[in-house]
């Protein structure tokens, strides 16, 4: 064999380096591979698995979520409009409440948008039973915004279910026809666009169900909305009432005296027991506010005069006062409590002992008028603000709610 020459010696080097280097990529490239693949198995994995129920002894709340959000979405319809759902001879028509609102349509403004929160699981089974829970803030009716709720959205979320919070139009005047029926429409409104988006996105609008859950002012509309609407776009099986007043009649605004006071059963007879031996008292002795929130409820139509009119000196109500009469006619189409009754969803509350904004009596009133489906989480020092998450009350309120929505959702949704 003829010996190699230096240069075909030198090509020989190259090619072997060549081969070497081809060699490594390849074997990078597929390790790279590799990787990627392990990267979205596990990703996909751990979106999955992250979606589980927070275990009760450890109180934990894992706040991550693999979700889609889509935040600020409009549910007017395209021409801007809302359309008020209390039409003469429409399912929810009554003759009080469609005079206030006169059955016309209403503009578009920028408090009528929601953020919806759709998790992986949900999009895994587009033509399958999906449920969503709507929540409501709260502020009075006068304030507030649907942010407050993000994280109530994040946890269900998180659990697999489709949520969404919504704003709505406040009762501050700034607005027209604004009154608390128009607050309804709009939780319609807001319905009617959550399943047109889902249904976008594929998913079976005839499998959909869904829970309505408010705070406060929220937790009101959450409980007449359940109770009084008769043509929600998606079945309503459950309620969830947080802090919510039921009317606002002064004999429902009464607060603990003894801080620690149980009030076991919160009967009727229980606060009879309670006034007599004074331990509990009316929240506020000056019922002008409650006229205010009373006048507001159906569009402001008492002026400042009118309302000092159905007053006594004592800034107590004056029940014979002719105006008085007239308004409560129209404004208890506004209180939940008249609408409640066996027939009624299933109803999750939660009151604190030491609330001092809408106080422990309220349940009372709705227990005596619903019998059944009606469940209480009665944390006896906890405050109207729970939600804060500042106490160790607050927290520990908050963990049980979350716990028995988890149950009331297992109980009640379809799957």
């Amino acid at each position: 064999m003829e010996p190699l020459t230096e240069k075909e010696s030198d090509s020989n080097t190259s090619s072997k380096k060549i081969k070497i280097l081809l060699g490594i990529l390849i074997a990078i490239i597929i390790i790279l591979i590799l990787v990627l693949i392990i990267v979205a198995v596990t990703k996909k994995t751990e979106t999955i698995t992250i979606e589980k129920i927070v275990e009760k002894e450890t109180g934990n709340i894992d706040w991550r979520f693999y979700g889609t959000i889509i935040p600020n979405i409009s549910y007017a319809n395209s021409n801007n409009i809302i359309i008020n759902s209390f039409k003469e001879n429409g399912d929810n028509y009554n003759s009080t409440i469609g005079n206030i609102n006169n059955g016309k349509d209403y503009e578009k403004n920028e408090r009528n948008t929601y953020s919806l929160y759709i998790p992986y699981s949900a999009t895994q089974r587009k033509s399958e039973n999906n449920n969503i829970i709507l929540f409501v803030h709260g502020g009075s009716w006068i304030g507030g915004d649907k942010e407050s709720l993000d994280p109530f959205c994040r946890i269900y979320a998180q659990m697999g279910y489709i949520t969404a919070t919504l704003g709505y139009t406040l009762l501050n005047g700034n607005y027209k026809d604004y009154n608390i029926f128009r607050q309804l429409d709009e939780i319609t409104a807001c319905i009617q666009s959550i399943i047109a988006k889902l249904k976008e996105q594929n998913f079976d609008e005839n499998k959909l169900e869904i829970a309505i859950a408010g705070y406060s002012a929220g937790a009101h509309l959450t409980l007449l909305y359940s109770y009084l609407m008769k043509n929600s776009p998606v079945p309503i099986k459950f309620a969830v009432n947080i802090c919510g007043p039921v009317s606002l009649e002064p004999k429902y605004f009464y607060k603990n005296v003894i801080f620690n006071n149980t009030l076991d059963s919160l009967g009727i007879q229980d606060i009879n027991k309670a006034l007599d031996n004074k331990s509990i008292v009316r929240i506020n002795e000056d019922d002008s506010t409650l006229l205010y929130f009373m006048n507001i409820f159906i569009g402001k139509k008492y002026s400042d005069a009118d309302l000092k009119e159905m007053l006594f000196e004592n800034k107590k109500i004056n029940y014979d006062s002719e105006k008085y009469k007239e308004m409560i006619k129209v404004v208890q189409h506004g209180f939940p409590v008249n609408f409640i009754n066996e027939a009624s969803v299933p109803t999750l509350c939660l009151y604190g002992g030491n609330d001092e904004v809408v106080g422990v009596t309220q349940y009372a009133y709705l227990e005596e008028r619903y019998g059944k489906n009606l469940h209480l989480i009665y944390s006896k020092y906890a405050t109207h603000n729970f939600i804060d998450f500042e106490t160790e009350v607050g927290i520990n309120s908050l963990r049980e709610l979350n716990y028995q929505i988890v149950n009331f959702a297992k109980q009640y949704f379809s799957s």
